[in-house]
């Protein structure tokens, strides 16, 4: 193909394909600049086979090195690699590579109102968990969410306790990262948070060597149920027995520190323990159940739990749920 009229081409079409992608950028989808863009891409594409064809021997060279000293010998190969890094960084969502397409999303996004949402999900699975029924919680974090603590566990039908599912580890031990302070940083130290899943720790019904009823240091019973504290949506992967013939419960109980509002201030009644535990807890805990009937334990069933009301760190009565 002549060379001129080969490059007239490959300059008009790159200059397309640029308008079409910074608009395709910042402007929400439009079918007509996307057809645009996609058939003057093929059209590029087209016509760099026709250019690689008419210079074959220069560009064989300019990629060989040939003639060149040391270093800019291997720059065709150098470059190759640092768009290869690039390109897989991109390809896996690398943070940095990522945050210049979700600026785009952003920008097109707000333009019609539309928000972005996130499916990722960590999966925390109990491997040491021993039972012949696979039990999968799901989550999915609301605005409020700021590493909130959770216990879960069964209960039989008429709500006495059988055993837990999973606890956050901070919790099964008592112990902290960010216990203590030593000088400007922090360390590991044990903190006793009775206030913090009072519900559960109750239920459960062991006390502890100082008489609270949340465990201290590793209990026997909670080695296996264990696990980090769950940072953003999460499917829990637990298991337990059931017989065949009894319902139970299922319920999860949920705690975040700190979580002061207008209406539940840290400052109303600064000397009543009721009211605020040790002063770290902020709101009680929210408590949530399902039942799960036994006619369908053999086959893959799926239910919603329900917010059934909330715990009460200095509860007289212990195992109250309050509504």
């Amino acid at each position: 193909m002549n060379r001129r009229l080969l490059g007239n081409i490959l300059i008009i079409t790159f200059l397309i394909l640029s308008v079409s992608g910074i608009l395709m950028y910042f402007i929400p989808f439009e079918r007509s600049v996307a057809s645009m863009h996609t058939f003057f891409a093929l059209l590029f594409i087209l016509g760099m086979v026709f250019h690689i064809r008419n210079n074959k021997k220069p560009l064989t060279n300019y990629i060989s090195g040939e003639k060149q000293k040391s270093f800019k010998k291997f720059q065709s190969l150098f470059i190759f690699l640092i768009i290869l890094l690039v390109s897989i960084g991109v390809y896996f969502d690398a943070p940095i590579l990522s945050s210049v397409y979700n600026l785009g999303n952003e920008i097109r996004n707000n333009q019609i109102g539309k928000s972005e949402e996130t499916f990722d999900y960590q999966i925390i699975e109990l491997d040491k968990k021993i039972g012949s029924h696979k039990i999968n919680i799901e989550l999915k974090k609301g605005e409020g969410f700021q590493y909130p603590l959770f216990a879960v566990w069964v209960e039989d039908s008429i709500g006495n306790y059988i055993e837990t599912l999973y606890i956050s580890r901070v919790i099964s031990s008592s112990t902290f990262d960010y216990g203590t302070k030593i000088g400007k940083k922090w360390a590991a130290a044990i903190k006793r948070r009775p206030e913090a899943v009072p519900y559960w720790s109750h239920k459960r019904g062991i006390k502890a060597s100082d008489g609270l009823y949340v465990p201290l240091n590793n209990s026997p019973d909670l080695d296996a149920v264990s696990g980090a504290t769950p940072t953003s949506n999460f499917i829990l992967k637990s298991k337990s027995s059931f017989e065949s013939s009894t319902n139970y419960k299922i319920l999860l109980e949920v705690n975040q520190s700190y979580d002061w509002n207008e209406y539940y201030t840290n400052h109303k009644f600064p000397n009543d323990l009721i009211y605020s535990g040790t002063g770290q807890v902020g709101q009680p805990s929210l408590i949530y159940s399902v039942e799960i009937n036994s006619d369908e334990f053999k086959s893959t069933s799926h239910y919603i739990m329900k917010l059934i009301g909330h715990g009460h760190c200095f509860d007289p009565y212990k195992t109250r749920v309050f509504f």
